[in-house]
């Protein structure tokens, strides 16, 4: 019964509005020829003709004030929709965020390089758990680790939609070398439409339409690349770029502490 009134409650507030303008115009047009037929009566004729003038214009007055009085109802309402919906956005990436800060505490008291491969391993999950989380609820997320040679991104860790990732980025093909350029150079590219970049070939049942690329880079050191992916066209936009770039941020802090330290990459 709820989803019937709810389905039916913007075809009644149309309907109102509607009803609402014709009421307003009609009063307009009922006190114009009150108005006009009053100038040629006389006696009790033209007391009641200016008597329906001044209805007309009152009821036109009414409806114009229950007009702009539900306007700001609305307004009201979709500010309010928008708080709540900025508060729970806070909320959410703050929760994402959390467990990359406590890996990166952990990461700087880590005696051994056993111990930091295992944090970082921890921090790389964590990084894109957050992406997921926070970007579109059919998002997947891909941390590709480069190799010692810089010629090979290797995918290391992944969450999001069953079907998993490519496993790696090879230089010397054209995909390859579009996102191993993209990684040395500390970029970060959003993808509108991958059937419409012939630089981006998704593998076969990859199931996604658009997708947020970011160098893993810790000042001119590339460490690898931080990907997000979406079914349609338009899942992602530019405040989720911002996001993979904050999350991107994080990682290579991480790594390059675990590299400083000691670890090899």
């Amino acid at each position: 019964m709820d989803e019937v009134a709810a389905a039916a409650s913007p075809e009644r507030e149309r309907a109102l509005t509607v009803a609402l303008i014709a009421v307003t115009a009609a009063a307009a047009g009922g006190g114009v020829l009150c108005g006009a037929f009053a100038g040629r009566a006389s006696g009790a004729e033209r007391a009641w003709l200016l008597a329906a003038g001044v209805l007309c214009a009152v009821t036109g007055v009414l409806a114009t004030a229950l007009q702009k009085r539900r306007d700001a109802a609305r307004v009201e309402t979709a500010q309010r929709v928008a708080e709540d919906a900025q508060v729970a956005f806070a909320l959410t990436l703050n929760g994402a965020l959390a467990p990359l800060t406590a890996y990166l505490g952990e990461l700087a008291v880590a005696p051994t390089a056993e111990d930091r491969s295992l944090v970082t391993g921890r921090l790389a999950q964590a990084a894109v758990d957050a992406a997921v989380r926070v970007t579109t609820a059919a998002a997947r997320s891909a941390f590709y680790r480069l190799d010692d040679q810089l010629e090979v991104l290797q995918r290391e860790t992944w969450a999001g939609r069953p079907a998993p990732p490519r496993a790696s980025f090879q230089s010397g093909t054209a995909d390859g070398d579009y996102v191993l350029d993209l990684v040395h150079t500390g970029d970060i590219v959003l993808v509108d439409d991958v059937d419409a970049n012939p630089l981006v070939t998704p593998s076969p049942r990859s199931g996604y339409r658009t997708v947020i690329a970011a160098s893993v880079q810790a000042g001119a050191t590339p460490l690898g690349l931080l990907t997000v992916d979406a079914p349609a066209v338009g899942d992602l936009t530019a405040t989720d770029v911002e996001v993979v770039r904050v999350l991107a941020g994080l990682l290579a802090a991480g790594l390059a502490e675990a590299l400083v330290r000691g670890e090899g990459m």
